[in-house]
């Protein structure tokens, strides 16, 4: 009888403590996210447009070089840095995946397609931005005929219900310290200096991700 106790006890406790695992498993599982490439809104022209992802009023102008590729690299590469608590998806696996959905021309409204690649993939949430200028500044760090200027924005999908949790905007036109007085705490971070579109950009998103959710938050949504 004695014996038996004990078995029944120590499989109770093998039990409780699988059980304890696999709820440790669950509970502390990261958050799936995918960083989707930029989408690049162009063919616009210089004036105010309405951004298809999230209904953003932002300021369109002429897109040059690359900035899908710059800009979604620089977003990876900040949003890492928020890293705990996330599982992040291979950006060579979205990149793919996001490509093919796009070639087969299945769906134009970008929150339909981040959520429907989202399900497909079994993520979590989707992060992506949309670029509406893209200008280099012509000139030397010293001395410019014309500034950098950027305008984009960010979303966060929740891919299980479709919904937008957070996005963020950001658009600047570089000025001079004589142009504006109240940006002289931002002149003098740029070393008083003409920067890059690249430069604009990295401390537009440093700005807009500082109210990035965490993964807990979301993964109480």
């Amino acid at each position: 009888m004695k014996k038996s106790l004990n078995r029944v006890t120590l499989l109770f406790i093998l039990a409780a403590g699988l059980s304890l695992m696999i709820w440790a498993d669950v509970a502390w599982a990261g958050v799936r996210l995918a960083v989707a490439p930029f989408l690049v809104e162009e063919g616009y022209g210089k004036g105010i447009i309405r951004c298809p992802s999230c209904g953003n009023i932002m300021e369109s102008g002429p897109i040059q070089g690359d900035p899908r590729s710059t800009l979604t690299h620089l977003l990876w590469e900040f949003i890492q840095e928020k890293g705990k608590g996330f599982d992040f998806v291979d950006p060579g696996q979205v990149y793919g995946v996001y490509n093919t959905f796009l070639s087969k021309g299945i769906e134009k409204d970008p929150l339909i397609l981040m959520k429907t690649i989202g399900l497909q993939m079994k993520w979590d949430y989707m992060l992506w931005g949309s670029v509406f200028h893209y200008q280099e500044r012509k000139g030397t760090s010293y001395g410019v005929q014309q500034p950098a200027s950027v305008a984009f924005d960010l979303h966060l999908l929740n891919v299980k219900d479709g919904k937008l949790v957070w996005k963020a905007q950001w658009t600047e036109t570089q000025k001079s310290l004589m142009e504006n007085l109240l940006e002289v705490n931002s002149f003098i971070k740029r070393k008083m200096r003409w920067v890059t579109v690249q430069e604009l950009s990295r401390q537009g998103l440093t700005e807009m991700l500082k109210d990035f959710p965490s993964a807990e938050s979301l993964r109480e949504e």
